[in-house]
């Protein structure tokens, strides 16, 4: 009858032990990496600052499309971009005449020293208005050369954008890999304190049959503790990524990112081709290089720009307006003595009307010619009577056209333009400079990704393999314990290896679709349509 309960306990245990090693092979599938419970456990282990109900669910390209449209960096180059296109315009604008007006009104009262010597005593008022015109066709170069430069800057501000783009999408596609690797380490921790509760359970029953000690089960309580730890602790690290992946979606970073667990597959983008085309591929792709060499260009521009200062400067001009004592129409009379009167035959004085037109001279009723006078008897000097004038003191037109040259010899004895020739070629040169470091570091990343990849795809191979090898050598344990040939720790030791080996190839997937990622970027050919691609 011993026997016989011995056996039957024996058989209960069997069962009970087969029914946690199958599920713990299905974990190695489908269920690796799927959480039915985890809202729960964040609440009932760790309290969180953001709300886990209402999460925000995320895949790889929804993160893309939002983080190109939203993100602060992205907008900085594009408001960047518009100031260099402001300023090709304003270099534009230089090729254009100038037009102004002006207008200027003035009281006159008091005394007056004319040319220094003469002193004069005036009570008028004085009226100045004119539209004018300047273009100024030539200024040594210098605007040609700025214009040129200011466009190859606008140019290089493009590819800035493009370069900032595609820095945001690897860094965004890292950002969530991370997030989505955190969460499947999440739920390895929670697979696995479901495995060590079993353990527990397991130990428990063998004492209770007397095939077990109590050293088995404070063992395995103190592994399933251990595991407790560790699954608060990637709670936090869970958040963390998922405060991160907000900032750079500039959206709100208490919102609770829960990404796309479809995602954690294996992404091939490999280019197949050596190593030295792909060098060349990202050269000639990568946007960086392309901004370089226009900032290069436009430097050499700045360098032809400089010379201007040796060159004459020329500008046509033309100019409309009128001057006056008042801007409108109007008849004023003044008191009038003639210092000389014009007499008639019979010697009576000539009754003369002076008016001024708009011709700037006077005309006088009567008016004799006095320029070529031999006999002088007719004139009375000196004894002429007080008359009136009827003037028109309104504004007189003026016209002017004409070109100005003018051309600075030597500013500074020459001394002024020579340095900033020099500095403009040296600033040249350190742009020429930068760009070979440029092409070097490229260099560096192409391979550096190109290494990376290959090491990643090796690890990822190892990491089926050594999933493989935990999951029967878990098997194993469970069965000799079973069997009463092992022992409790040979069974926490093939347990925590299980544990690691899910671990581990969660790490293998992410750093190989990271190592993607870092090899697109490198070659200048990163997309969000290569990203999400399958193939």
């Amino acid at each position: 009858m011993f026997i016989l309960k011995q056996l039957f306990c024996f058989c209960l245990l069997y069962c009970l032990t087969f029914s946690l090693f199958c599920k713990g092979e299905d974990l190695n599938n489908k269920e690796l990496f799927n959480s039915t419970n985890i809202q729960e456990k964040l609440d009932t282990t760790i309290k969180l600052e953001a709300r886990i109900d209402v999460p925000l669910e995320l895949n790889l390209e929804k993160a893309l499309t939002i983080a190109s449209t939203q993100n602060l960096d992205l907008a900085f180059a594009k408001s960047q971009q518009y100031i260099e296109k402001w300023k090709f315009v304003e270099n534009v604008s230089n090729w254009l005449p100038d037009y102004k007006v002006g207008f200027a009104a003035q009281r006159l009262d008091g005394n007056f020293l004319v040319g220094g010597i003469f002193p004069l005593m005036t009570l008028t008022s004085s009226v100045n208005a004119f539209m004018r015109f300047d273009y100024r066709f030539f200024e040594g170069g210098m605007g040609f050369f700025d214009t040129l430069a200011q466009k190859k800057l606008y140019q290089s501000s493009k590819y800035n954008v493009s370069s900032t783009i595609n820095n945001l999408l690897l860094e965004v596609t890292k950002a969530y890999n991370f997030l989505l690797k955190e969460q499947a380490q999440l739920n390895v921790y929670e697979k696995s304190i479901d495995e060590a509760n079993a353990e527990v359970e397991l130990n428990k029953n063998l004492e209770k049959q007397g095939v077990g000690t109590k050293f088995d089960v404070l063992q395995s309580e103190a592994q399933l503790a251990e595991q407790e730890q560790q699954y608060i602790v990637q709670q936090a690290k869970f958040r963390e990524a998922s405060i991160e992946l907000a900032k750079l979606l500039n959206i709100e970073q208490g919102v609770f990112i829960k990404p796309d667990e479809t995602d954690l597959k294996i992404k091939d983008n490999t280019l197949n081709k050596p190593i030295l085309e792909l060098i060349s591929l990202a050269k000639n792709n990568r946007p960086e290089i392309s901004s370089y060499k226009l900032k290069y260009f436009a430097n050499k521009n700045h360098v032809a720009s400089t010379f201007s200062g040796f060159l004459p400067r020329a500008n046509f001009f033309g100019q409309y307006g009128g001057t006056g004592n008042a801007i409108f129409h109007r008849s004023k009379v003044k008191g009038f003595t003639a210092d000389a009167i014009a007499l008639d035959e019979n010697g009576n004085p000539i009754v003369s009307m002076i008016t001024r037109n708009r011709e700037s001279f006077l005309n006088s009723a009567n008016q004799i010619d006095s320029t070529n006078l031999t006999n002088v008897s007719n004139i009375i000097r000196g004894g002429g009577t007080p008359s009136t004038v009827k003037l028109d003191d309104s504004l007189m037109s003026n016209k002017s056209l004409g070109v100005q040259v003018d051309w600075d010899i030597a500013d500074g004895l020459g001394l002024t333009t020579v340095s900033k020739i020099n500095q403009a070629r040296n600033l040249a040169m350190t742009g020429e400079i930068n760009l070979g470091i440029l092409e070097q570091e490229i260099e560096q990343n192409v391979r550096t990704a190109f290494l990376r990849l290959q090491t990643a795809n090796k690890l990822l191979s190892v990491s089926d393999k050594r999933v493989t090898v935990a999951t029967e050598a878990l098997r194993l344990a469970k069965v000799r314990l079973e069997n009463g040939i092992g022992i409790n720790t040979e069974l926490l030791n093939a347990q925590k290896q299980y544990t690691g080996a899910l671990a581990s190839k969660v790490e293998a997937i992410i750093a190989y679709n990271n190592s993607q990622a870092e090899l697109l970027h490198s070659l200048g050919l990163i997309s969000i349509e290569k990203l999400v691609s399958k193939n």
